[in-house]
């Protein structure tokens, strides 16, 4: 029997609570010739701060495509990333998103003396924790985390630059120069609002991805605040999820319905599966399977919050939802919520609800098939 999302904590979710981008830093800065450096002088942060996984992500989780690698000069949502110059109506519009995305952190922004390298410390104050057997929030709840880059700049883009470890599956076991790549601020000023284009460099080589989600640090002085937004007109048609969903129909298989803000080319599960598609839109797909004809809707999707989707097949109408909460509010941090409570890396309890294995039963129904098959 092939194992089923629902039955387990998603794979996916403790994917994205990580700053790959931030983890593991050894930090360093380039040389006038663009060779790695090792930083001219370490940065501590403040009594109290932790190396842990609480920072926001930076790339791709399980299950997702490979990076895109775009065409040399390929406009990417910016210009030219290695080269142009950034025009005014991109900082307003960079500035824009800035203010109406959500706040999910703030904390301190620590300079190198050198001026070559920053620390950020993200902090959670106040959080839902376990005390026995039961769950309380507590307001003294503290925790930070930190992770280390040099940076540098690029034309108008920035760069936090760090030493990476390969994957396991990598032939090459050898530490590699990681650079990200934020615009929208201003060139050789730190201070400002940066956006993570979801593109870096890999040693000289660019890779993209194109995920759901926007993310942006504004840094001002020692101060930082990191925000995240939904991508607007984003194409929930080409992810995860709808691959997965193909792959259920096709073959069983298991749906997480948390993946539909992760970029993944859907055409080899469309032809494993046999899916023929009549028509789609960013947020809708009309496709056949056998006999059956099927209606998929991306209703309303907000990445770390709430999640609709629905499918319809005839007169059955298969509904999936998904309800997160990062920072639990006290009214939810209760025993009653036990089962949908996830211990985070910083200590303090999630709030994860979806119906997976609902939807996917629903589905099952539709197909006229057992769950268990």
């Amino acid at each position: 029997m092939k194992t089923r999302a629902s039955f387990v904590q998603s794979i996916v979710t403790p994917c994205v609570a990580l700053l790959a981008l931030l983890s593991g830093c050894a930090g360093f800065t380039e040389n006038v010739a663009g060779n790695a450096m090792a930083d001219s002088e370490d940065v501590t942060p403040d009594t109290g701060t932790k190396d842990g996984e609480g920072l926001p992500d930076i790339s791709a989780p399980q299950d997702a495509s490979d990076p895109v690698v775009p065409i040399p000069g390929q406009n990417i949502g910016h210009s030219d990333i290695p080269t142009e110059t950034v025009d005014h109506e991109v900082d307003k519009s960079v500035a824009a998103r800035f203010e109406s995305a959500k706040i999910r952190s703030t904390g301190k922004l620590l300079r190198s003396a050198a001026g070559d390298s920053i620390t950020i410390v993200l902090e959670i104050n106040g959080g839902c924790v376990k005390e026995g057997e039961s769950f309380a929030y507590d307001q003294n709840f503290f925790f930070a985390d930190s992770k280390t880059f040099a940076y540098s700049f690029r034309g108008d883009t920035l760069l936090l630059s760090k030493i990476s470890e390969p994957d396991p599956y990598e032939a090459d076991q050898q530490k590699y120069e990681e650079s990200f790549i934020f615009v929208g601020g201003t060139s050789g000023k730190l201070d400002g609002i940066w956006k993570h284009s979801q593109c870096r460099y890999r040693e000289d080589k660019m890779y993209c991805m194109n995920d759901g989600y926007d993310q942006y640090f504004k840094f001002d002085g020692d101060k930082v605040e990191y925000r995240i937004t939904d991508r607007v007109d984003y194409d929930y048609m080409q992810t995860v999820f709808v691959d997965q969903l193909f792959d259920f129909i096709g073959d069983g298989g298991s749906i997480q319905l948390e993946t539909p803000y992760y970029y993944s080319d859907t055409k080899y599960g469309q032809e494993s599966a046999g899916i023929s598609i009549l028509s789609k839109t960013n947020t809708t797909m009309k496709f056949t399977h056998a006999d059956k004809t099927f209606d998929l809707s991306v209703d309303y999707a907000r990445y770390k919050d709430s999640l609709h989707v629905t499918l319809k097949s005839g007169d059955v109408s298969c509904e999936g939802t998904v309800r997160e909460m990062e920072d639990v509010v006290t009214e939810v941090c209760s025993d009653d919520n036990a089962d949908y409570l996830w211990k985070s890396s910083s200590g303090a309890y999630t709030y994860e609800r979806m119906n997976s294995r609902e939807f996917e039963a629903c589905i099952d129904g539709i197909l006229g098939r057992n769950q268990n098959d």
